[in-house]
């Protein structure tokens, strides 16, 4: 019973969760960018943005 919910609430959510993929990933570009542009290596960008992800920065710079 409880799997059955849990699993008519992810089928629910779940055109939402696909919906905002796109504004996440441009999220995550333009942080790389800005990362590069100020001064990181592509290579250190990705490392950071795939630490830190979307909330780079936001949450103290922890990945956390």
């Amino acid at each position: 019973m409880e799997f059955e919910l849990s699993n008519d609430s992810l089928m629910k959510a779940l055109p939402a969760l696909l919906g905002a993929y796109p504004s996440v990933a441009r999220a995550l570009k333009a942080y790389f960018d800005e990362l590069v542009k100020v001064g990181f290596s592509e290579a250190q960008a990705l490392h950071i943005i795939s630490v830190q992800g979307v909330m780079g920065g936001l949450n103290g710079g922890n990945g956390n």
